[in-house]
């Protein structure tokens, strides 16, 4: 099974952000006992590649995505730490170079039709839609995507969504899994919550076989 394969194993791709090594590794800890072993770290904080580094040697079964790419010489450090897969929040050619170069899975972020046609012209079969949900949510991708949808790329919307539209995005059949932050919201890490936390992944598992 390739990357994107396994990546869209799971129905949902939580998103954890600004977290430190234990929230880190108790949250990937909730995420599994919920059946979600897929999840995306974003680098936003100075110890966001330590949690990767402890998360991938913890948990070496999980598929490990590194977030919020923004410069090439990231690319580099994830590879070192094991990361499966990287996602971007925009286009940026030099990291896009570097990623191919490596032979590594990077997921552009994209939300205009010009955006999109671009990342096709590249090469990119794989786009995240961010943000999704401020930009116009579910009909918004729908009508973006209508002019494209002979091209076979897979995307990964995100950004604002909630669990409640979460089987909406699914029932497209060219929605890879949906990414989020609801299954790990702040005020759960911050307070050890990480019962909850499970009670959401399950729930979010739930949700993938309710498409509409």
């Amino acid at each position: 099974m390739n990357i994107l394969d396994r990546v869209g194993k799971s129905p949902v791709l939580p998103i954890l952000n600004l977290v430190d090594i234990h929230q880190g590794l108790r949250a990937a800890e909730a995420l599994a006992n919920g059946g979600i072993e897929t999840i995306e770290i974003t680098l936003r904080n100075k110890t966001a590649l330590t949690v990767l580094h402890v998360i991938r040697k913890e948990f070496p079964h999980f598929t490990l995505g590194a977030g919020t790419i923004l410069q090439k010489e990231q690319i580099k450090q994830i590879l070192d730490i094991g990361v499966d897969f990287g996602v971007a929040p925009g286009w940026n050619e030099s990291v896009w170079q570097q990623a191919q170069l490596n032979k590594f899975m990077l997921i552009p972020g994209i939300i205009t039709p010009t955006e999109l046609n671009n990342a096709h012209q590249k090469g990119c079969t794989s786009l995240k839609i961010f943000p999704v949900e401020p930009a116009g949510g579910y009909p918004y991708m729908q009508a973006l995507l209508a002019p494209f949808r002979s091209l076979g790329i897979k995307y990964i919307p995100t950004g604002g969504i909630k669990q409640e539209v979460v089987p909406s995005y699914l029932a497209d059949p060219d929605v890879l899994t949906v990414g989020g932050s609801w299954l790990t919201p702040a005020n759960l890490l911050e307070n050890s919550q990480f019962a909850e936390i499970t009670k959401l992944a399950m729930k979010a598992v739930s949700l993938a076989k309710c498409t509409i």
